[in-house]
């Protein structure tokens, strides 16, 4: 499905932003293998200690959702669609998956 979305991405973008559509992809893929990075290692503690390691990683991406909001700021919509875009169709899809494979149901 990520291959799907970045795709999508791909082919709906301008020739000039589709480097920012692919960073925003990047971004959301770094930030849900630290997020799962995060639950696998917490996955044999308690049902508590995975809740603080799920919302750990959904802070994890709210603070890069900020940080592309932030260094886009000034550019304008134009430029700052194809980056906050793709990381939200990219973080979307990740964390579905994420939730399907990691889930509290899953852990041991």
């Amino acid at each position: 499905m990520a291959a799907a979305a970045g795709a999508a991405v791909w082919a709906l973008a301008g020739p000039g932003h589709r480097e920012r559509a692919l960073a925003g992809l990047a971004a959301a893929w770094a930030a849900s293998t630290a997020s799962i990075a995060i639950l696998v290692w917490l996955r044999e503690g308690s049902f508590r200690t995975f809740l603080r390691g799920f919302g750990a990683g959904v802070a994890l991406r709210a603070s890069v959702l900020v940080a592309l909001t932030l260094a886009t700021w000034g550019e304008g919509w134009d430029a700052q669609a194809p980056v906050l875009g793709a990381y939200a169709l990219g973080t979307l899809v990740l964390f579905t998956l994420e939730v399907r494979h990691l889930g509290p149901d899953k852990r041991r």
